[in-house]
């Protein structure tokens, strides 16, 4: 059966000891996946989960995906306008317009990056709420665009499961992708 906690033991282990993320020396980034229906139980954890980090030695950075979502989508100064024309849009549209701002400048990415790249050393990155960016954007797209960015362990909280070792389902329902390269933990 399935534990986040035995998960989370590998991932602590992983943390610790770098150079055997794998031969390729990639960037220090971890996938969490988890089963979605744990998605609660998992946020239940966290903050024992932190402070298991902080007794390993380690500071850590909690980032709510959702909050920086919602930070470029207020930014955008386009929500008072969705809203008044929300009644008569199809859903898509709505969508799109918010996926158009959200990919606009790489707005999404590069506000996660800029706190990552100047997050203190010794300091462990956990991404959480990934499952408000459906429909929205993919988290495969943080990855790709981190690459040689990211110089402190950054853990994306993933709910879905892995498929293989460099395949995951996002929420489960996606079609596999894959083409993650970071290393993936749990979600089997």
């Amino acid at each position: 059966m399935y534990s986040l906690d035995s998960a989370f033991d590998e991932l602590i282990g992983k943390i610790r000891d770098p150079d055997a993320l794998n031969p390729a020396k990639s960037d220090p980034v971890f996938y969490f996946a988890y089963p979605p229906r744990l998605m609660l139980d998992l946020k239940k954890r966290l903050p024992r989960w932190t402070s298991r980090l902080r007794d390993a030695g380690f500071g850590v950075l909690r980032l709510s995906l959702s909050d920086i979502l919602w930070s470029a989508v207020d930014e955008s100064g386009r929500w008072d306008t969705w809203l008044d024309l929300e009644a008569d849009a199809e859903p898509e549209q709505i969508n799109e317009a918010v996926r158009d701002v959200l990919r606009q400048d790489d707005a999404l990415v590069e506000k996660v990056i800029a706190v990552v790249e100047s997050t203190a050393e010794g300091t462990v990155v956990l991404l959480t709420e990934a499952e408000l960016l459906h429909p929205y954007f993919r988290t495969r797209t943080f990855e790709s665009r981190m690459h040689d960015r990211v110089k402190v362990p950054t853990v994306i909280f993933y709910p879905g499961r892995r498929s293989g070792q460099y395949g995951l389902h996002f929420l489960d329902f996606y079609p596999v992708n894959g083409n993650y390269r970071s290393t993936l933990l749990g979600g089997m």
